[in-house]
C-alpha cells in the first residue's frame, strides 16, 4: 500500500513550529527581549530535542535564525516577522521540492506520466505555493495560534 503525501515534510513543520514559538516569545511585544532556548522550544511543542537541533541547524544557515552559545544563549528570528515569508523557511528546510510528491503515492507520477489526479494536484499545489509566498511569520502570529 502506498502512503499518501503530506503537504509539508517533518522537518518543515517543525521548523514552521519552532520560528512561529520564537516569534511569539522573543519578545515583550515592543522590542526583543530575550534568547529562547532550544530544550525550551522542544519541550513545550513537543518535538524531540534531537531532531529539533537538526532543523535549527539548517535554519541558522539559512539566515532564518540568529544563534548564540552559552548559558545565556539561545535562539532570535535574524529578520522581523513581517518580513519572513513562510516559503522562506519551508525552502530552507526541504529546499525546492515544496509539494513535489504524487498525492497518492506513486513514485512514478510526473506531467509526463501523470496519475488520475496529478493535474487537480498540480493547480492545489501552485495555489499553495503562492499562499506560502505571500503569508509572513507575523500574519500567522496575529491568528489565534495554536503551536
Amino acid at each position: 500500500m502506498t502512503k499518501m503525501a503530506t503537504l509539508l515534510s517533518k522537518t518543515a513543520e517543525y521548523g514552521l513550529r519552532a520560528v512561529l514559538y520564537i516569534a511569539l516569545n522573543q519578545t515583550d511585544g515592543k522590542s526583543i527581549k530575550k534568547w529562547i532556548d532550544a530544550e525550551e522550544i522542544a519541550r513545550d511543542l513537543k518535538i524531540p530535542q534531537h531532531f529539533l537541533a537538526k532543523v535549527i541547524q539548517k535554519l541558522v544557515k539559512a539566515g532564518i535564525i540568529y544563534s548564540k552559545r552559552g548559558k545565556s544563549g539561545g535562539f532570535r528570528l535574524r529578520k522581523s516577522p513581517e518580513k519572513l515569508k513562510l516559503l522562506d523557511i519551508v525552502f530552507a528546510l526541504d529546499g525546492g521540492k515544496l509539494l513535489k510528491d504524487c498525492v497518492l503515492g506513486l513514485p512514478n507520477c510526473s506531467d509526463k506520466s501523470p496519475c488520475p489526479v496529478h493535474n487537480y494536484w498540480r493547480n492545489i499545489r501552485e495555489e499553495i505555493k503562492q499562499m506560502f509566498s505571500e503569508k509572513t511569520v507575523k500574519e500567522l502570529l496575529k491568528e489565534d495560534l495554536k503551536i
